[in-house]
């Protein structure tokens, strides 16, 4: 079936590519034919494709050089979660707005007390008429300077046990009890943030899934996210941060490639890291290295025993391991690869500096939606069936 999509796709988009197009009218191309996000379903702006023709699909649209819809948190987890859990009202209201890239948005789930247990929640919820209001703090929130709206888990019931008694909210992030403050990693970048909800409000009807059972579309989220991590796709899309949708879209694709953007845009590089990183050592040591060259053998074994494992729809827990393992053996195969430069994070190194971070995050990676060992006990648990961990 891929080699059919990937024909039928490449053909779609060779026809239609023109990057004198504005960002706005391509996305607006992109959601109205299926192939911007053809993994949704085909009633929602998708083709409703498995993993692996999307992936056909992505190829194609690398192949012909043409510009990916919108990314980020709105496209890869809020949507699929709303597909799962409506209710249907909220849909239809954020849908559009989610697929034209016209809002941001941010997960407010982990707190300072309550990480990898995040059941431990402790920010909470009162009703108040037609309103629900919001007291609490969240942490390592991934574009939270940068969000329109947020999905939050906050506790509504306090007396109901610690996975029940949770609404899953929909929350303005522009209100006056929304408060964002940026968290400065590693990489020299403030992606993550700190958020604090005083006397924030909510919608009585902005709620997916149901009142106090919100620990269901929660981890339907925390799954998707695995499943895409553990498959190292991340919705097929070059921006993941605010575009001004008016300009040209061959000017953002330049930016983008070239690392020039000036307004603050941060940028996917539209490839997979294993391609990164490899095209990174090649044009450093040219492979001729035999160890270098075995390892990024390995590497390439890697990432297609990954593309194999989603195909089967594999645990996504154990995906979700093997790739943090990949994402960390790249750094090294970088490094080693890369020599004295590759640890230089300057514009003018020959990838921009790019490697440098990606190196620098990759151990993020073994963190992010759950960490190793949290994925593992889940394995244990809840696929070979062994027996739970003490309290």
């Amino acid at each position: 079936m891929g080699d059919d999509i990937y024909v039928e796709a490449r053909t779609w988009f060779a026809d239609r590519w023109d990057p004198e197009l504005t960002v706005g009218a391509w996305w607006t191309m992109l959601a109205a034919s299926g192939w911007g996000l053809p993994w949704w379903p085909a009633d929602r702006y998708g083709r409703g494709l498995s993993h692996i023709d999307t992936i056909a699909v992505d190829r194609a649209r690398a192949d012909v050089g043409a510009f990916g819809p919108p990314n980020g948190i709105g496209v890869t987890l809020v949507a699929p979660t709303l597909f799962a859990h409506g209710p249907s009202r909220l849909t239809d209201r954020f849908l559009p707005d989610i697929v034209h890239g016209r809002s941001m948005w941010c997960q407010l789930f982990s707190e300072p007390s309550a990480g990898s247990d995040l059941a431990g929640l402790t920010t909470r919820a009162e009703a108040d008429g037609d309103t629900w209001v919001i007291n609490g703090q969240k942490v390592w929130t991934s574009g939270g300077h940068l969000a329109d709206w947020a999905v939050l888990m906050a506790r509504t019931d306090p007396d109901a046990p610690k996975h029940r008694g949770i609404t899953f909210f929909v929350i303005d992030m522009h209100q006056p009890g929304v408060e964002v403050r940026p968290l400065r990693d590693m990489t020299g970048d403030a992606e993550f943030n700190e958020v604090f909800l005083t006397d924030a409000v909510v919608h009585r009807h902005d709620i997916i899934g149901a009142l106090n059972d919100g620990w269901r579309p929660a981890m339907t989220m925390l799954t998707v996210e695995r499943d895409l991590d553990a498959v190292g796709h991340d919705g097929g899309g070059d921006v993941i941060n605010a575009v001004d949708l008016t300009l040209p879209v061959g000017q953002i694709q330049h930016e983008q490639l070239h690392g020039t953007a000036s307004s603050g845009f941060s940028y996917s590089s539209g490839a997979r890291k294993d391609e990164v990183t490899l095209a990174y050592v090649n044009a450093r040591r040219a492979l001729t290295d035999p160890v270098l060259r075995q390892a990024a053998v390995r590497a390439v074994i890697e990432r297609r025993v990954l593309d194999w494992n989603g195909a089967r729809e594999v645990s996504p827990s154990a995906a979700k391991v093997q790739n943090a393992d990949l994402c960390r053996h790249l750094r090294d195969l970088g490094f080693a690869g890369g020599g004295m430069a590759s640890q230089l994070g300057r514009p003018d190194q020959p990838d921009g500096g790019h490697f440098l971070k990606s190196a620098l995050f990759a151990q993020g990676m073994s963190l992010a939606g759950g960490t190793d060992q949290i994925q593992r006990n889940i394995v244990g648990e809840r696929v070979l069936g062994l027996p739970k961990e003490p309290s």
